[in-house]
């Protein structure tokens, strides 16, 4: 993968009613190279459907979101979010995707301390990663930034989420910058554990005049110096697809074809040839 071509971008982006054919031709048409599908695509038109769809536009599929959701207390709750995991198993298998993203959970859903519902992302990841093993999907834990701790997720540092999958096989980090950019733990996984990334999602950050919350951006625009990082990634050696995340909620009446356009002509700026070596990308 090279230039633009290594760019993938989040089915994420559409807002409801937005056709998943019409988001993997605005894909192939600004040059991304694999789509990012969601449980949403797959109720669309089906998995075996949308392979063809996503084969027929010469994509890859970049990852799958997103299974995990370990820490549910509710036992219907959790028995669903069980056999949606499976679901999403087989589906990453017949799609192809080439990693299926997985989300912990927040603390507020396992009505438990702090510690408790860590074992249960625990003792459900180790579950999931031997279901996913067998079907050959490679999972991509996701460390959630602390301030969504309570509704998304109690793995939030990327030290922990490196400590927590090493004893599975085929288990690996997905870094989403919008939720590590802060994280002392960023750099050194890309110096000493590359190949336990899986895939590097971005966006920029936009601030409110308050400094908080932050919310996602475009690229090009925001409080991030991304095209920094991104160099800094590549110039360790990091080689996998740069996924752009955008939530249909942050297009903010801007068009999903416009905004795809934006993220290409960004990673566009920067070639693989211009990358500093390791000695200087620091």
């Amino acid at each position: 993968m090279t230039g633009a071509r290594r760019l993938a971008v989040s089915h994420y982006i559409c807002p409801e009613g937005y056709p998943v054919g019409d988001f993997l031709d605005a894909a192939a048409a600004i040059g991304a190279g694999a789509v990012a599908l969601t449980v949403r695509s797959i109720d669309e038109v089906g998995v075996a459907t949308l392979k063809s769809m996503v084969d027929d536009r010469g994509l890859a599929v970049s990852s799958l979101n997103s299974a995990g959701y370990f820490t549910v207390a509710d036992a219907d709750r959790a028995a669903e979010q069980d056999r949606l995991n499976r679901r999403l198993v087989e589906a990453a298998a017949a799609l192809d995707a080439e990693v299926l993203c997985v989300i912990t959970g927040g603390k507020a859903a396992a009505r438990a301390p702090l510690e408790t519902a860590r074992a249960q992302i625990a003792d459900g990841l180790a579950a999931l990663a031997k279901l996913a093993q067998s079907h050959d999907v490679r999972l991509g834990l996701e460390p959630i930034h602390p301030a969504e701790i309570m509704a998304k997720g109690c793995v939030n540092s990327i030290a922990d989420a490196l400590a927590l999958t090493a004893p599975l096989p085929g288990v690996d980090l997905i870094v989403d910058l919008y939720h590590s950019w802060w994280d002392p733990g960023l750099r050194p996984a890309f110096e000493d554990d590359l190949p336990r990334i899986a895939l590097v999602q971005f966006c920029n950050l936009r601030a409110p005049n308050s400094g908080w919350p932050l919310d996602r951006d475009t690229p090009s625009s925001g409080e991030l110096d991304l095209t920094a990082l991104l160099r800094f990634m590549t110039g360790r050696g990091y080689a996998g697809w740069y996924e752009f995340e955008l939530f249909a909620p942050q297009l903010l009446g801007r068009a999903v074809e416009g905004v795809l356009g934006e993220a290409a002509d960004f990673l566009a700026t920067w070639q693989d040839h211009d990358i500093p070596g390791k000695e200087a990308a620091t």
